[in-house]
């Protein structure tokens, strides 16, 4: 008899704290995932399909609603830049469009099973446009990209004038579906948007990852 209550007085000890950590995780949302960026409109014209990642994680308020901070990094190679006007050549192979964003996401779980969800997101929040330029020699005058509204010199150092980095507001709003039960796989598109004009800047990432 002795036995049997010390080792029910043990699986109430061990289960207590199982009990809590899974109550905690029935009211917090997390995923992060990896995919593919597609440039939208004029900016389309001037830079190729990319990668990105991105992690987000918050409060789950309900079965249906979360709210969530979400971080994402998009990485685009330009096209067509810094072409020198006599000989046509593009000094700059290689360089990137590089654009994160942070922003604050509410999110529904519209259809919500055992198995497989579908859920809607959007929201709004700080975003960063950065060109990383890269070039193979000394520049032989002062090479200007009016798209970006961006110059290339080498005088007195190589170095870059204009909105080479600028930090506006955005927004993006999208959805996905995921798939198995406690961890689960998802895809997602979402729609980004940057309040910068000259050129304009749109993003669709399709992404694929794991959500708890």
């Amino acid at each position: 008899m002795r036995r049997i209550l010390l080792t029910a007085v043990m699986c109430s000890l061990f289960a207590t704290p199982l009990l809590a950590q899974r109550a905690f995780l029935n009211h917090i949302t997390a995923e992060a995932g990896a995919g593919f960026s597609f440039p939208v409109g004029n900016v389309a014209n001037r830079t190729n399909t990319g990668f990105m990642f991105m992690a987000s994680g918050g409060p789950r308020f309900n079965r249906h609603f979360t709210l969530s901070l979400d971080f994402s990094l998009h990485y685009l190679g330009l096209e067509d830049s810094f072409v020198v006007p006599e000989t046509g050549a593009e000094i700059s192979p290689g360089s990137e469009l590089r654009v994160w964003t942070l922003t604050v996401n509410p999110g529904y779980e519209f259809i919500k099973q055992e198995r497989f969800s579908a859920y809607a997101t959007g929201g709004f929040g700080l975003y960063n446009r950065r060109l990383l330029i890269t070039t193979p020699g000394l520049v032989p005058a002062a090479v200007c990209d009016d798209f970006w509204n961006v110059c290339i010199t080498n005088q007195p150092d190589l170095s870059s004038t204009g909105h080479g980095s600028l930090y506006k507001g955005g927004y993006n709003v999208g959805g996905g579906v995921t798939f198995g039960a406690r961890t689960k796989f998802f895809v997602e598109a979402r729609y980004h948007h940057m309040l910068v004009t000259n050129p304009t800047l749109n993003l669709i990432p399709l992404t694929f990852g794991v959500r708890w």
